[in-house]
């Protein structure tokens, strides 16, 4: 009889933890903006694992949610199939709430009142992003910027973003201007405005639209970001003008002998990319011709008529810091 009594007691707490692990998870989800009443798809609790005649042998059954958020879905039983579905009872934003945790509840109906019985399930809802934001951009609708002329190649002069609030790959962004133009690059992952061509005496403003545009489908594109960069044309005095030991610098219409131009040029400049212009010259027509040093050994080349300075050959900064160039410019209609 003792052993009896014991062994009741050993059991009693182990069918009731069975009973526990017993309690199932499932599993579903909803796209956001999705009309009232929308299934919540990959979700479907099998009306077997419910005995409705233990749970309320006498009285009828129905299903009701526990839980933050449990008035936004309804649970109903779709006897036809043998399952129990969930339908939402509003549209519903991600947004707002991305998730949720529900318990589906057993209740039995006892004359005008109900009484809880058994928690049956559990169920997580995820409710799914639309591309329903369009990239915003942090910045005013128009940007103007003031660049000095001898700005080096590939620099960075600005850098645009633009935020977006889905999520996934409607959020990722791709940058796009409009025009294009030759002086500037707008780098399409990272909004960044690239100076990849000389504006070495370019006489007029540079402008052009940026746009985002996420990934999403239909894709959304952003109202436009109108860039203005207007050439600051800038040259070095020579020290000896300037009446100190420092340059000094006044605006440049003409190159006048001994004028020295200071550049920064990145050392992975590509060749063939012009680095600066040293037209206009103080002659109509002028001819230009690298002195120093020779051509041969030079990493640079500079054009005979147009006085473009262009890259010829690799650059390296741990070989050669810094170059030093001399460029002899005479008239075509004489010395």
């Amino acid at each position: 009889m003792i052993w009896g009594i014991f062994l009741c007691c050993l059991l009693t707490p182990a069918a009731g933890f069975q009973t526990q692990e017993r309690l199932t998870f499932f599993h579903g989800h909803v796209f956001e903006n999705s009309p009232t009443a929308s299934k919540v798809n990959g979700l479907s609790i099998p009306l077997r694992r419910i005995n409705a005649q233990k749970w309320c042998p006498v009285s009828g059954m129905h299903l009701k949610l526990y839980g933050n958020g449990s008035e936004d879905f309804r649970a109903f039983a779709h006897h036809k199939r043998g399952n129990i579905l969930l339908k939402t009872s509003r549209v519903l934003d991600r947004e707002a709430r991305s998730e949720y945790l529900l318990s589906v509840v057993v209740c039995c109906q006892t004359g005008v009142s109900e009484s809880l019985v058994s928690e049956v399930a559990t169920v997580k809802v995820d409710v799914l992003d639309t591309n329903d934001h369009e990239p915003t951009f942090r910045s005013a609708d128009t940007v103007h910027i003031t660049l000095d002329d001898t700005t080096a190649l590939r620099s960075v002069v600005y850098r645009l973003q633009a935020l977006d609030a889905d999520s996934g790959n409607n959020a990722e962004l791709t940058y796009m201007s409009v025009p294009k133009n030759g002086s500037f690059y707008v780098v399409p992952k990272t909004g960044e405005v690239l100076l990849v061509d000389s504006i070495l005496g370019l006489p007029s403003k540079v402008k052009f639209v940026v746009f985002a545009r996420d990934h999403g489908w239909p894709p959304l594109t952003s109202k436009g970001v109108l860039v203005t960069i207007s050439p600051q044309r800038w040259a070095t005095r020579p020290a000896e003008l300037s009446g100190s030991g420092r340059g000094g610098r006044w605006p440049r219409a003409l190159l006048d002998p001994g004028t020295v131009v200071s550049l920064n040029v990145s050392e992975d400049a590509s060749i063939g990319s012009v680095i600066t212009s040293l037209s206009p010259s103080r002659f109509p027509s002028a001819a230009y011709e690298l002195v120093f040093p020779e051509s041969e050994s030079s990493p640079v080349a500079v054009g005979r008529d147009s006085g473009d300075i262009t890259i010829s050959s690799r650059l390296d900064r741990e070989t050669e810091p810094v170059l030093e160039l001399t460029v002899k410019i005479q008239d075509k209609r004489g010395v």
